[in-house]
């Protein structure tokens, strides 16, 4: 019998309020840490969240709102740790870059920290887990953290405002999330807890991503809050996350984020999504796997009904020549946990052959 390894999991946000409506409710909750609330938040997240902030001001002594603008860096995470001083929680307000912020800065504030997403385009209001940039958006680090979110305020009427695009990125970056799990599972499944995140993925591929992404990103174009822009939302955070934690990183990293990290190291981040760079990994992982339960052909046609990019070019990349291809695949592949999370044999030259294929097959 195989005895695994102990593992610490923190599954999710100590509360979790989800629903169409439920920030109206939401202020009892974030009260309860006390009275005076440090808010970061980017400006178009801020305008999302302002009624539940108002609710806020008139029921604590005071609320200071901080505008977020620029990268999750550790300069970042220390000012804004710095600032919390004095104050009795942190609230991360907005997309993934300000709310991994503020959770970072609540750990070393020591001071409660609550995530008002108003974007799904990623699991950030949920994880425990902050990703960390260079002040260019290059990634440098995933800092996992030591204690849960303490509320999550999860509401669609905070999301339908927000471009589709974001719901587009959220959706791929949550496929990623299932479809990287599915693959390591080909490796080994080391616990049950890991098989749970397993069956977890499976069913937020095939139950709610695969038939009802396309659906939802046509709701949020047209301001409907529907039970299909609501499941997809939910999938985006509470889905991908509670995948990720529940499997307690059984496995390192994955085409996803190994093409995404890389890519971000030679795009403008500023003008491109995570979920839009981790996506051409999932189209690279289409190319590359022999035994893939969809098609590269049909992923990508899955990718134009969410209006998602396809290929590097889209995303500001065009060089893929041999040197500067080559260059990108070869910081990919050292991304990638070989032994748990790929079940086959893939070199750098695998990994650029098959960014050529998708550029092939994307051009026609």
């Amino acid at each position: 019998m195989t005895v695994h390894p102990a593992s610490r999991y923190l599954l999710s946000p100590k509360v979790v309020l989800t629903g169409s409506g439920c920030h109206r409710a939401a202020v009892p909750d974030i009260a309860q840490f006390g009275t005076r609330a440090l808010v970061l938040g980017g400006s178009r997240g801020l305008t999302a969240a302002a009624s539940l902030l108002d609710q806020l001001e008139q029921r604590l002594s005071h609320v200071h709102v901080q505008t977020f603008a620029g990268e999750c860096t550790t300069a970042a995470i220390a000012a804004l740790a710095q600032a919390a001083a004095g104050y009795d929680l942190l609230l991360g307000v907005g997309g993934g870059k300000a709310i991994d912020t503020a959770k970072a800065a609540a750990i070393e504030a020591a001071v409660p920290c609550v995530t008002i997403p108003t974007s799904p385009a990623t699991c950030a209001a949920y994880t425990p887990l902050s990703i960390l940039h260079d002040k260019r958006g290059a990634y440098i680090e995933s800092r996992r953290l030591p204690r849960p979110i303490d509320v999550m305020v999860l509401d669609p009427e905070l999301m339908i405002g927000a471009p589709s695009r974001l719901l587009s990125a959220g959706c791929i970056d949550a496929l990623a999330r299932a479809w990287d799990t599915l693959l390591a599972a080909r490796c080994g499944v080391p616990s049950s807890m890991a098989a749970l995140s397993v069956a977890v993925c499976d069913r937020l591929w095939s139950g709610t991503l695969r038939p009802l992404a396309a659906v939802a990103v046509e709701n949020n174009r047209t301001q409907r809050i529907t039970p299909a822009f609501t499941a997809a939302v939910e999938a985006c955070i509470t889905g991908a996350g509670l995948a990720g934690q529940l499997g307690a990183r059984f496995f390192g990293r994955s085409f996803s984020h190994a093409i995404g990290y890389a890519l971000a190291t030679v795009v403008d981040n500023a003008a491109v999504l995570h979920g839009e760079t981790v996506g051409l990994g999932v189209l690279v992982q289409c190319a590359l796997d022999s035994e893939t339960p969809v098609s590269l052909e049909r992923m990508i046609e899955y990718f134009l009904t969410l209006s998602a990019p396809t290929r590097c070019a889209d995303l500001g990349f065009s060089d893929l020549s041999k040197d500067a291809g080559e260059a990108m695949a070869s910081e990919a592949h050292s991304l990638l946990d070989l032994e748990a999370a790929v079940p086959f044999p893939v070199t750098v030259d695998d990994l650029y052959q098959s960014l050529l294929a998708v550029e092939r097959i994307v051009s026609g």
